[in-house]
């Protein structure tokens, strides 16, 4: 049975099958080792790390119980980190292409009928924040999102 927390799941496995340009980290989950993130000679490398927002749900149209619309809407965010001096552009080079793989899409559609996912338009939002230990340099991309479902 699709609910939101499956639809919340749908964007973390999306983003995880289509982007492996860098590590992804998750609100709340501890990153794997090694961290940060280096190369084989100890460069700092980047990485993205997603946030997915709920703004609110409703009930749209009429309908009887167990056959009502509802719409949660929502907001991706993923937040890309750079290592310090080395640019603001490979920050926002890597935002738009993450963007790319939320543009306009529909999934989480093939649990339950009448439930799915659709995401509008991405947009690269900020891209002048230092971290707290000054090692890396933040751009963030939002898109927003709709989950529909049926019950």
């Amino acid at each position: 049975m699709a609910d939101y927390a499956g639809a919340e799941e749908a964007i973390r496995q999306r983003l995880a099958a289509n982007w492996q340009a860098t590590r992804i980290t998750d609100q709340n989950a501890q990153p794997d080792d090694p961290w940060p993130p280096v190369d084989g000679d100890g460069v700092l490398q980047p990485w993205v790390n997603l946030e997915i927002e709920c703004s609110g749900s409703k009930i749209v149209g009429q309908g009887r119980p167990g056959n009502h619309v509802y719409r949660y809407d929502g907001l991706i965010i993923v937040h890309v980190f750079t290592p310090v001096n080395t640019g603001a552009s490979q920050g926002k080079q890597l935002a738009v292409a993450i963007g790319e793989i939320f543009r306009r899409q529909k999934f989480y559609d093939d649990v339950s009928p009448g439930c799915c996912v659709r995401t509008e338009d991405p947009y690269p939002a900020e891209g002048n924040a230092k971290s707290d230990d000054g090692n890396w340099f933040g751009t963030t991309m939002m898109c927003p999102f709709v989950y529909w479902h049926r019950g």
